[in-house]
């Protein structure tokens, strides 16, 4: 018979290197500090570019036309910045050279663009003798990008025209038009034979690609609606182009393509509401994508790959405390392999260059390890302009990271000038590329890198070349990698009549129980439209009954002991509490159960005690701050008025205590049953747009508001000391108020606002800086006007899900939850569901808790019966390791070899001194042999 070996089941979870690549901020003291950016930055332009030895940043000079350049290891505080000048207008945009780290093009609104060999020593003072100079053109220029492969070839977008010109002889070779409009940006192929670019087009913005030495568009796509700036970047050698633009909503969105099949993209990917343009970085050894906007805080992390989802985001979002306004991406070659530094990311700010380094977490460091880094582009280029010019492609020689693997070379010395001076080699020629023995590609700069004398205070500040020392951790979780889904369309509830605008921004326009969503309708009469979970499909939007409060809604939520009830705060200063129909509503209800009036203007801010039934708390604009008693319909607590109305407050989850933030930008904790005055205060986030609070324990709280330059902030809060914040997330630009989930079982905490398309967790570590810690974030297919999360008991365990919320679009109701990827589904994982809490139960009375009694709900088990726990799965046999552990006694197969065969002689004995047996036989003389 024959053997078949089975087939190997196939692991369901990608397996990459890179997929848990953490970002690590540079300690200050390694920063670029005491800039000046200024507010003047209107270009498509990245504002900073990077070589392997040198950086060219945009700065506030005294100078129209100028920007700053430093060595790339400087860092410190800098009084003033040398300078290269040379533009009547402001710089737009500039770009070092891949194979000369000296050679730097710049372009300006001067409608010039022009060519700088910085000096070898750096640059000191003004620098002002360009190298060469191109132009004038029709417009300002908008990007520059030398050629990828061949020597001396540059390309410049400038009005409706990319230009391809050979810099050594200073001649325009190409011009590739066709355009309608600008041309915003353009990017090579990775061997040079192709070029993308992207442009208006009458507002609506197109992909063209095009063999520039044929001076033909080959292909077009509309890739963008919206008005503001778009970006493309081809994806090195492949034949895949990113690009990054705006729909008609304003959201940032990264669309992929295939050049051969231009009719239909391959996957987009939506970054949220956004004001400034996108800026796009790929490493193609890593095959990692970088997506940042200016004026936002964010870093988004993408890996690219061959199957859906294409774009695959990584867990880690980096969130920088202050907005960008430009970023550079470091060569490969002069990234710290010995600390598993797989790029280096410079973001400059409005006041610092702050380098951020992307890592791989390794036991050791002390190794390099060539899985991480394989062989990259040795910075020589692959071919002569000329032989480009001519229809030569080439691709660029590789070279190891490896630092045992190439040598130190000496400095170069520079030619004598005669007049007894001296001046570098121009690096123009084409016979003195960087050596490939080096990856740093820095043989033909002086020592140390080309970095000048920088004494330590001085008026250079100084210059480092050591990098930061890594903390050698990375954070464990389960729910680091949680993904979303959106749930069935079958499950939707579709044609929502016309949502509410006039729902204060702060307050709740949609809020959701178990059984039922409400939302705030465009209808006159403050009119609420109650729609069950259990009914979905289509409305009749000819007759959609509803709650008909007569004035306009300020806030509403559902009583979480009493699905049907619904509680409204209206303009009229009165509360309406509505009993919904068994079943939902049939018809429109224009009379509530029974009001609560106690406030003498208008209420905004309503909150249900989460452990007593029937306790309220109400907050208006007349400053009042009330705790009522629902089933008797009066005021049982009265607080201190506060000097400003409140944006929101929250209940603790023990139901002690009383959270509150207001306009005044306090917050307040109460004890109500022992003091109408505040127990503890303290300031909250500086940003006047809006605010919300939610618990974390019973010590903790978050705070989700706005800074003062209005990027949205999560501030995390020790209750005992209110003094300063613990934490502070800086995460984007958006006038909407982040509204805040946490779930105590996992301890997650989900966020997002009105108007966005994405929903942000973060896990809370209480004993581990920032405490709260990325996790894979959700984006959603749609913007939504509200969000609401479910209790946990509706979870559907054995998919291991671990939140559901219910989502308010445009025009509809949908579902979305969110599951841990496990390979053992058919267990019930016992290592993720603890016993929750039943919150749709009351542990006591309203009146039991006036009277000073605690009590706390009880906990049940998620546990499906007949479903066995995950702790009593079978254990896996041991797979084989690929390395054997150390054993004293462990022998190769060599060493066993020589063993058996000492064994034998030994047995055998020694025959060498015995003489051979032929030896006492008698034979013949060779004189006796005869040819008979």
């Amino acid at each position: 018979c024959i053997y078949v070996k089975p087939a190997c089941k196939m692991s369901r979870f990608k397996t990459s290197k890179y997929k848990n690549a953490f970002s690590y901020v540079y300690k200050k003291e390694f920063w670029v500090n005491d800039l000046n950016v200024g507010s003047n930055l209107k270009s498509n332009g990245n504002h900073i570019a990077a070589s392997t030895d040198y950086i060219a940043f945009t700065h506030d000079c005294t100078s129209l036309g100028s920007f700053a350049v430093l060595p790339l290891e400087s860092c410190g505080r800098f009084s003033s910045f040398p300078q290269v000048a040379g533009h009547s207008g402001f710089v737009t945009d500039f770009d070092f050279s891949p194979f000369h780290p000296r050679l730097l093009a710049s372009g300006a609104e001067d409608r010039l663009a022009k060519l700088w060999e910085l000096p070898e020593g750096g640059v000191s003072g003004v620098y002002n003798s360009p190298a060469a100079t191109f132009g004038p053109f029709e417009a300002r220029v908008e990007s520059l990008l030398f050629h990828p492969t061949a020597n001396n070839v540059l390309g410049i977008s400038a009005d409706k025209t990319v230009r391809v010109w050979d810099v050594e002889h200073q001649a325009e070779k190409y011009a590739l038009g066709g355009h309608e409009d600008v041309v915003q940006s353009f990017s090579w192929h990775g061997n040079g034979s192709m070029l993308a670019t992207i442009c208006k087009d009458n507002r609506e913005k197109k992909l063209r690609l095009f063999d520039p030495r044929a001076g033909s568009c080959t292909g077009e796509a509309k890739v963008y609606s919206g008005l503001k700036d778009s970006r493309v970047l081809w994806l090195g050698d492949s034949n895949r182009v990113l690009t990054a633009g705006f729909s008609i909503t304003r959201d940032a969105t990264l669309t992929l393509w295939d050049v051969q099949n231009m009719g239909k993209p391959i996957t987009s990917v939506t970054l949220g509401s956004s004001t400034g343009g996108p800026m796009l970085f790929y490493d193609e050894d890593s095959k990692i994508v970088f997506a940042a906007m200016k004026s936002e805080a964010t870093i988004h992390f993408y890996e690219l790959t061959e199957k859906s989802p294409y774009l695959s985001q990584g867990p880690h979002v980096y969130r920088s405390p202050v907005a960008h306004k430009g970023m550079a991406m470091v060569p490969k070659r002069a990234v710290d392999v010995m600390a598993g530094q797989v790029v280096r990311l410079l973001q400059l700010t409005q006041n610092a260059i702050v380098p951020i380094g992307y890592h791989v977490q390794r036991k050791s460091y002390s190794e390099f390890h060539q899985d991480l880094f394989p062989d990259t582009a040795s910075g020589v280029p692959a071919m002569t302009a000329e032989q480009w010019f001519q229809g030569a492609n080439a691709q660029l020689s590789k070279v190891s990271l490896d630092p045992a693997k190439y040598k130190k070379t000496k400095p170069k010395a520079t030619q004598e000038d005669p007049d007894g001076g001296t001046s570098p080699i121009s690096p123009i020629s084409p016979t003195s590329p960087t050596s490939p023995t080096s990856p740093t590609g820095s043989s033909t700069t002086s020592s140390s890198r080309g970095t000048p004398d920088l004494t330590p205070g001085g008026a250079q500040g100084k210059a480092r070349t050591r990098s930061p020392k890594l903390l050698n951790i990375v954070r464990s979780s389960k729910f680091r990698h949680i993904e979303g889904h959106a749930m069935h369309r079958s499950t939707h509830i579709d044609k929502i009549p016309k949502l509410s605008t006039t729902v204060p921004g702060d307050s709740n326009s949609f809020v959701v129980n178990r059984d039922r969503v409400a939302a705030a309708l465009a209808m006159a009469g403050g009119q609420i439209g109650v729609f069950e979970l259990s009914k979905p499909g289509r409305l009749d939007t000819d007759d959609v009954p509803t709650l008909q409060n007569t004035a306009n809604v300020m806030d509403f939520t559902f009583d979480p002991f009493n699905n049907r009830r619904l509680v409204v705060a209206c303009e009229d200063a009165r509360i309406r509490v509505w009993n919904i129909p068994e079943g939902g509503l049939t018809t429109t209800l224009t009379e509530p159960e029974f009001f609560l009036i106690g406030h003498q203007e208008k209420p905004n801010a309503l909150a249900f005690h989460p452990q007593a039934s029937s306790l309220l708390a109400s907050a208006g604009y007349d400053g009042r701050l009330l705790v009522w008693n629902v089933d008797t319909q009066k005021v049982a607590i009265t607080l201190d008025p506060l000097r400003e109305p409140l944006f929101a407050m929250a209940w603790g989850p023990d139901g002690k205590h009383l959270a509150t933030i207001s306009k005044d930008h306090v917050i307040r904790i109460y004890d109500p049953r022992s003091s109408t005055h505040p127990v503890k205060e303290g300031a909250g986030p500086e940003g006047s747009r809006g605010a919300r609070i939610v618990w974390l324990d019973d010590n903790h709280l978050v705070v989700s508001g706005f800074s003062k330059t209005s990027v949205r902030t999560l501030s995390l809060y020790d209750t005992r000391d209110l003094s300063t914040p613990k934490s502070v997330i800086a995460t984007n630009i958006s006038p909407a108020t982040f509204i805040p989930y946490y779930d105590p079982d996992t301890r997650l905490l989900f966020v997002s606002g009105k108007g966005d398309n994405t929903i942000l967790a973060f896990e809370y570590v209480s004993d581990k800086e920032p405490f709260l810690h990325d996790v894979s974030p959700y984006g959603c297919g749609s913007l939504h006007q509200g969000i609401g999360f479910l209790p946990k008991v509706v979870c559907d365990v054995k998919r291991v899900e671990i939140a559901r919320a219910i989502r308010l679009c445009q025009t509809s109701v949908e579902g979305v939850f969110f599951t841990v990827p496990r390979a053992k589904t058919e267990f019930f994982q016992d290592d993720i569901y603890c016993e929750t809490r039943i919150t749709w139960e009351p542990a006591l009375t309203a009146a039991e808790w006036l009277r000073g009694m605690n009590a706390t709900q009880r906990c049940i088990s998620l546990h499906p019966k007949g479903m066995k726990p995950l702790s009593e799965a079978p254990k896996a046999a041991p797979a084989a390791k690929k390395f054997p552990s150390y054993d004293p006694n462990y022998k190769t197969d060599e060493e066993k070899k020589e063993e058996l065969l000492s064994a034998m002689i030994s047995k055998m004995g020694d025959k060498d001194e015995e003489p051979l047996p032929q030896a006492a036989m008698d034979g013949c003389e060779s004189d006796e042999w005869s040819d008979d």
